[in-house]
């Protein structure tokens, strides 16, 4: 690992990287890096390549302050660290700030909604991928007719992305649920991070190559989902 020089660093049990840096070296030296098995916390801008994203196990920014870096940090090291909603105290971005907080109205909403159809014996209205995606078709159909940043949900995007993959039994790389979020790539991994720490994402590295990691629902955001969706369907019979 000599010959990474200035790219990284470690912190404790956690491996501190540039996705920059990261991008530069070969496909050697990142295999030699995931031999380690450190969590990887990779510091993001927006020329991070997607191939680099999906290396990463937790990101941090460039208007993330010490406080908030020290948390996701101890986050990734923690094996058995469950992510949770935190206020940002002592943060100096307001985004950040406020994505923290809209993932947790999330999650609390979905969580409600979820025990609220767990008992609803009477809701059997059928839900599958096809459905999912053609929501998702119709919601990409608004952009050609208004512009794309007047309707920017990525958290929902995100989690019809990934409820659809599910049912299809399929893993979802970080970079393809940037691309399902339809917004800039540095502002869905915002979404990412703090989805995650609300407990609705979790990240799952590839068992066959450590160097890659995907995005899948928790329990808690998969049944809410599907909750919603089963509503749904029973209101809206989509032929």
């Amino acid at each position: 690992m000599s010959d990474l020089g200035t790219s990284g660093a470690f912190a404790g049990d956690v491996l501190l990287i540039a996705g920059s840096d990261f991008g530069d070296l070969g496909s050697e030296q990142r295999q030699g890096i995931a031999d380690l098995h450190l969590p990887i916390v990779m510091a993001i801008d927006d020329s991070v390549a997607a191939d680099v994203i999906d290396a990463a196990d937790a990101m941090v920014f460039d208007d993330d302050d010490a406080a908030t870096i020290a948390f996701v940090v101890a986050g990734a090291s923690a094996a058995d660290a469950q992510p949770q909603v935190r206020e940002f105290s002592d943060v100096t971005s307001r985004t950040i700030t406020a994505l923290s907080a809209e993932a947790g109205r999330i999650a609390t909403a979905l969580a409600r909604l979820a025990a609220e159809q767990a008992d609803n014996s009477a809701l059997v209205a059928k839900v599958d991928a096809v459905l999912v995606r053609r929501l998702i078709r119709l919601r990409r159909d608004r952009d050609r007719f208004f512009p794309a940043e007047v309707f920017a949900d990525p958290a929902w995007d995100m989690l019809l992305d990934l409820i659809a993959a599910r049912m299809e039994g399929r893993s979802v790389p970080v970079s393809s649920l940037c691309i399902a979020a339809a917004v800039p790539t540095t502002t869905a991994l915002r979404w990412v991070r703090s989805l995650s720490e609300a407990g609705l994402f979790q990240r799952n590295v590839d068992p066959v190559d450590a160097r890659r990691s995907y995005v899948t629902l928790s329990t808690i955001a998969a049944d809410a989902m599907l909750a919603w969706l089963r509503l749904f369907s029973s209101q809206f019979a989509m032929r």
